[in-house]
């Protein structure tokens, strides 16, 4: 076991540690190739104390999330009872494109939004390549919803969250 996949698991089963605090660097490390799930289960021997949150976070632990604001955005939308997929590559007419996370029974596509993107001259291009892109996913029968920060603040995140995914789906 290495020592970072003890660090993990050792941090998960702190005291007032929670499954999304434990969930953000488990997804980090996963996603960097620096450790594997297998590898921090080792640690979850019955008996241990908190070993149920390192549990819950080792069910939940996604290494395809690229971003702590796309683990949060994913657990949000777990908690409230959808079930997102990440990553996802959708085929459309204009072109190929990856979506941070897909609600796939509803339809909708989620892209977390940290906004570093969107300055300067830069940000200008991304700006439109972003309109360019949702109205591609659009055309392909997908509601879309953009997270920020604020939108996972507070005990009520996901339920907001999960009613703006629903609000989102298309209609028949």
């Amino acid at each position: 076991m290495s020592p970072l996949a003890r660090a993990l698991a050792e941090y998960a089963m702190h005291p007032g540690t929670g499954v999304e605090r434990a969930l953000v660097p488990m997804d980090a490390a996963l996603h960097a190739g620096r450790t594997t799930l297998e590898d921090v289960a080792a640690v979850a021997r019955p008996g241990l104390r908190n070993v149920a949150v390192l549990r819950r976070a080792l069910e939940l632990a996604d290494p395809l999330c690229e971003s702590p604001g796309e683990t949060r955005t994913r657990l949000a939308l777990v908690q409230g009872g959808l079930t997102p997929r990440s990553q996802v590559t959708v085929q459309t007419p204009r072109g190929r494109y990856r979506l941070d996370l897909l609600v796939e029974e509803l339809r909708v596509a989620l892209e977390f939004d940290g906004a570093v993107k969107y300055d300067g001259a830069s940000g200008r291009q991304a700006l439109v390549a972003e309109k360019v892109r949702e109205d591609a996913l659009r055309e392909m029968g997908l509601g879309i919803v953009r997270v920020t920060w604020p939108d996972l603040h507070g005990p009520d995140a996901p339920l907001r969250l999960c009613a703006r995914v629903r609000a989102a789906a298309p209609r028949p």
